[in-house]
């Protein structure tokens, strides 16, 4: 359970974000320091935005930190049945798995193994009108049981950026 210090924090991330996205314009760039900055909020080596692409089975890896190279820009990831990610799409609520070896509900893309990935959590990332743009994924490389604190930072975190993504979008 996180403490006032550790909310205080998590509150100065959001609001860095905050300045960070008034002076920016490419949803690359934008993508990727939430990445960074969520990943420095949870202490996790790993964040990343997958988007949904046109082919609705399928997201792409659109922004991330903690990546080797050829991850973030090019790994695909199934939105299957059996994903995660898709299960949190259609639910439209966060999906934790703490740890992916006893994880019986869902199949994980290799490159999360390769990674040394453990355990993560899925947010939505929902635009105005809510249409599904895609997921927030916080991955760590131990088991972790990321706590309602967790979550409730990073729902506030897909919450903001949603609406920059949809700004960003139909510029």
């Amino acid at each position: 359970m996180a403490g006032q210090q550790e909310f205080a924090r998590r509150q100065r991330v959001l609001s860095e974000f905050g300045d960070f996205v008034l002076d920016h314009e490419d949803l690359d760039e934008i993508l990727n320091e939430a990445c960074r900055l969520i990943a420095e909020a949870l202490d996790c080596d790993l964040a990343k935005v997958i988007e949904i692409e046109r082919d609705p089975d399928m997201g792409f890896v659109r922004a991330g930190v903690g990546w080797k190279d050829r991850i973030v820009g090019h790994e695909r990831v199934s939105l299957s049945e059996r994903s995660s990610e898709a299960y949190a799409i259609e639910k439209t609520e966060p999906v934790i798995t703490n740890d992916i070896a006893h994880e019986e509900r869902f199949e994980f893309p290799a490159f999360l193994r390769d990674h040394g990935v453990v355990a993560l959590v899925n947010v939505p990332i929902i635009l105005p009108r809510r249409v599904p743009y895609g997921i927030l994924q916080v991955d760590a490389r131990e088991p972790r049981e990321f706590d309602q604190e967790d979550i409730e930072f990073l729902k506030t975190y897909a919450m903001v950026l949603g609406p920059v993504i949809d700004r960003l979008k139909t510029a």
